[in-house]
């Protein structure tokens, strides 16, 4: 059944994309052949630019992968397990982006989606210095992105990712520019240190940490977010904000500021708070008070409940969490482009209000019948029934 899967999978890629599909594998019952690898390791260093590698579910992990060949795609079955046959995730360690040697190649285009993971290093240096271009991530689980003492990034997506560190969703002293982050559940913080500003988009996430955004002049949007915390004991911006544009978030618990009472720091500065709504934070005045000069908005709501269906003022998400707005909550249609305040709004909504819900690409066999016995030199009847997700 394993062996007919793989076929089914390569068939489909190489009618769609005319790439060379390859299949990591480290099951005890995985299939020989060719372009079939025991780790991911071995099926990128075998691989060309565009291929894709294929990583099936197992039980055991399969380690650490170092990606300098550019356009590769790495695909996992995803983290959401629900209606799978055999829940089982394509589980590894760490992925690391980097160039080669003499930097005659790189890690740009890379596609890593629905991975289980540790951490994604992004912009690590093997060669010279270079520019990490065009990278997305997607449907994936893992603890944090990290990029740091390497070159810099232009142009990564992170989608449909859960990001369960407590410390860092995403740390980058490295320069990023036109980052776009979304639809997303992040325990921790995310930290963009680096002193020069990016044209960067946080946008439509859960957040249960901070940001923390230290370019003066920066170019970043904060947009239609859901900061969640207990009540009054943590701050949606992790120490510092400068420059920012805070527009149609939801403040939940976590108070709209760098500080779990509000901010008299110079490090909280010249942000522009529009169509936001606070409800049970430390301090709920909109834009929020103190932080040396410069923060300005209008059309907030303060301390006015968002009427979610079902979320605890908590510092820990809950996948029976439901972020629907029930019938009269003040977030309906009342943002800055007439649509919802919050993760339902905007140019990337939530399609489902409860994270859990988010389906995989990968597509899985669901019934797969053959004829008891199969004699040599017969042919083999079989009948599939493929579910699409």
């Amino acid at each position: 059944m394993r062996y007919l899967t793989i076929i089914i999978l390569l068939i489909s890629a190489t009618v769609l994309k005319a790439q060379t599909t390859r299949v990591a594998d480290n099951n005890f019952n995985a299939p020989t052949g060719p372009n079939v690898y025991a780790t991911i390791q071995a099926a990128v260093n075998a691989a060309s630019p565009g291929d894709i590698i294929q990583i099936q579910p197992s039980p055991t992990t399969y380690g650490n992968v170092t990606i300098g060949t550019p356009d590769l795609t790495l695909m996992g079955i995803g983290f959401n397990l629900v209606g799978k046959d055999i829940p089982l995730t394509s589980k590894m360690g760490s992925i690391t982006l980097t160039n080669n040697t003499d930097n005659t190649l790189d890690a740009d285009g890379t596609i890593i989606t629905g991975l289980q993971l540790t951490y994604l290093y992004i912009g690590n240096n093997t060669g010279p210095a270079y520019t990490l271009q065009n990278i997305l991530v997607e449907n994936c689980a893992m603890s944090y992105i990290w990029a740091v003492s390497g070159s810099p990034t232009d142009g990564i997506e992170v989608r449909g990712c859960r990001m369960w560190d407590t410390s860092y969703a995403i740390y980058s002293t490295n320069y990023l520019n036109n980052a776009v982050i979304r639809n997303n559940v992040m325990n921790g913080s995310i930290n963009f240190v680096h002193s020069s500003p990016g044209n960067n988009l946080i946008t439509n996430n859960i957040l249960y940490g901070g940001i923390y955004v230290n370019a003066t002049g920066s170019n970043t949007t904060i947009l239609n977010n859901n900061f969640v915390g207990a009540t009054g004991a943590e701050a949606a911006f992790d120490t510092k904000l400068l420059d920012c544009i805070v527009t149609n978030n939801i403040f939940f618990g976590s108070t709209p500021s760098i500080g779990n009472t509000g901010s008299t720091s110079t490090n909280f500065q010249r942000n522009v708070f529009t169509n936001n709504i606070s409800f049970a934070t430390g301090d709920d005045t909109l834009p929020p008070a103190g932080g040396g000069t410069g923060n300005t908005g209008s059309g907030n709501i303060v301390a006015t409940s968002p009427s979610f269906v079902n979320v605890q003022l908590l510092n820990t998400w809950s996948s029976a969490y439901e972020f629907t707005l029930q019938a009269g909550s003040p977030a309906l249609n009342a943002g800055s482009d007439g649509k919802d305040i919050g993760i339902t709004g905007g140019s990337y909504p939530f399609t489902t209000p409860n994270f859990e819900y988010v389906t995989t690409p990968t597509p899985t066999i669901q019934i797969l019948n053959t004829s008891t016995v199969i004699n040599p030199g017969d042919d083999l009847p079989v009948r599939i029934k493929a579910k699409s997700n």
